[in-house]
């Protein structure tokens, strides 16, 4: 075979690769086919702006994600096509999911599944997570998580985009609602594939009030996927879930919103989420911290309100991409420089903090928590006993309101889901556990009563003087005369 018809027959080969991964709903199954549960949501590209997949575990969500992302990644859709206002601009798609990790090793791997090796150039990945690959076409695909929302809000205001496919319901909807806005100077197309495991009335709003042709609503079950379509394969499904709960069966089967039955907390921003009157830094302060010399620290400040002795957690931060001790530990002190300290707490495990803190002399002096280990529950029992009524939350401390919201059990409510990344929790229950005793304090008084107090104690001063210079004055005259 010459050299020529060689390279036909392999240009030929990678065409027909290409056709059959594009007609392919798995690309390892030549013949499979989306359901016709998936094949209404895949059909409503173009016709539905926001369409939100609210489905069951294994359902087949995240399989119809990463198809419709590559197919408008690679333009090779069997039916929707560009709209003209995109004139030939090449197309920008965020793709997001719950970690860093979830994004590289599933949500980039099944895109990448549908697509041939030779249309996309190397993937930029930095830290092991992956952040961008480009086709052969000019079309970019965006990744990020969206664990830390404000990080996520951040990123995704640089992008004006075209499409964007969201995996695993955020903390809060109002990360959705920037997400839309992102796709709006270009009438992009907006995917959104979760089961509702987390308690979030925002997004269940947003979904649940969903009107065509702007937003449409679609459920998927666990029991539509074909590996469960013999009733041996369902039943012994649903007797490994007969330790669930039932909200939480419905939940992993069917997609139904959770009822909060596996939350760790009960945790009411009505009751819990105030704002402190008139704060001042000079009210006493504890700093809480929870260090991590590998990963990101947390920490919250809490200052005690004069007015009615409840402590407000006045802020709560991630301190990141600091590596050495004592730089870290500097950070912190600057954060907390410009207010009252009276305590600080630590967590005893983290010995090297301690330690740098203390040759820094850094005083007060941390106080760490008594036998942690052992203590887990007592100190979530005594958190949640604390809420609302000797502690409350600044409605500006964002990050520790979601993960009070989102901290939730495993199925067999056995152990907390990613406990690894709460910082912010832990960091308050060592402040709750280390409170100092409320003490009788002076209610604060306004600018007028303050500069009224302190002109009547200049002029008290200034008498007290006045008469010790008459009384000298006296004296002296009274010696000259008896001279």
């Amino acid at each position: 075979m010459s050299d020529n018809n060689l390279k036909t027959l392999v240009a030929a080969m990678k065409r027909l690769r290409r056709l059959e991964l594009m007609n392919r709903f798995d690309p390892t199954l030549p013949d499979s086919k989306p359901t016709k549960a998936q094949q209404l949501i895949l059909d409503d590209i173009g016709r539905i702006s926001h369409r939100y997949v609210v489905a069951g575990n294994q359902s087949g969500k995240s399989s119809l994600g990463a198809r419709e992302t590559s197919w408008v990644f690679s333009e090779s859709h069997p039916f929707w096509k560009r709209p003209a206002s995109w004139e030939d601009e090449p197309l920008i798609l965020l793709v997001l999911g719950r970690t860093g990790k979830q994004v590289t090793e599933s949500l980039w791997v099944k895109i990448q599944s549908f697509l041939d090796p030779g249309e996309f150039k190397q993937p930029l990945i930095l830290n092991g997570s992956i952040q961008k690959v480009e086709h052969i076409n000019g079309n970019k695909i965006i990744f990020f998580s969206h664990h830390s929302i404000n990080e996520a809000r951040e990123k995704a205001q640089s992008y004006v985009s075209h499409y964007v496919w969201l995996d695993e319901m955020p903390k809060s909807v109002e990360f959705i609602e920037e997400l839309h806005t992102r796709l709006r100077a270009r009438e992009g197309h907006f995917l959104a594939t979760f089961t509702p495991k987390l308690v979030n009335d925002g997004i269940r709003k947003l979904v649940d009030s969903s009107r065509e042709p702007v937003a449409k609503k679609y459920y998927l079950s666990m029991l539509e996927n074909p590996i469960y379509a013999s009733e041996e394969r369902q039943e012994k499904l649903l007797e490994s879930m007969k330790t669930y709960s039932s909200s939480y069966r419905r939940t992993i089967l069917y997609g139904d919103w959770s009822l909060g039955e596996e939350a760790v907390y009960a945790f009411d921003s009505k009751l819990h989420v105030e704002k402190p009157l008139d704060y001042s830094p000079t009210w006493r302060h504890v700093e809480s911290v929870d260090p991590a010399l590998k990963s990101k620290m947390g920490y919250t400040l809490w200052a005690q309100s004069p007015n009615n002795l409840i402590w407000y957690c006045v802020a709560s931060e991630y301190i990141e991409n600091i590596f050495v001790p004592t730089d870290i530990v500097g950070e912190m002190q600057k954060r907390t420089a410009h207010v009252h300290i009276v305590r600080r707490v630590c967590d005893t495990h983290e010995s090297w903090y301690l330690g740098t803190a203390s040759s820094m002399g850094i005083k007060p002096s941390y106080m760490t928590i008594y036998n942690k280990r052992e203590r887990k529950g007592a100190l979530l029992k005594n958190l949640q006993d604390a809420l609302g009524k000797t502690i409350r939350i600044a409605p500006w401390c964002t990050d520790l309101i979601e993960e009070f919201t989102s901290c939730r059990w495993n199925e067999t409510l056995s152990k907390i889901v990613f406990a690894q990344s709460y910082h912010l929790l832990d960091s308050a229950q060592y402040f709750v556990d280390l409170m100092p005793r409320s003490e009788a304090l002076e209610k604060p008084r306004n600018w007028h009563a303050q500069l009224y107090e302190a002109n009547e104690k200049r002029k008290q001063t200034a008498t007290r003087v006045h008469k010790k210079k008459l009384n000298k004055a006296w004296r002296v005259k009274k010696l000259l005369r008896w001279r």
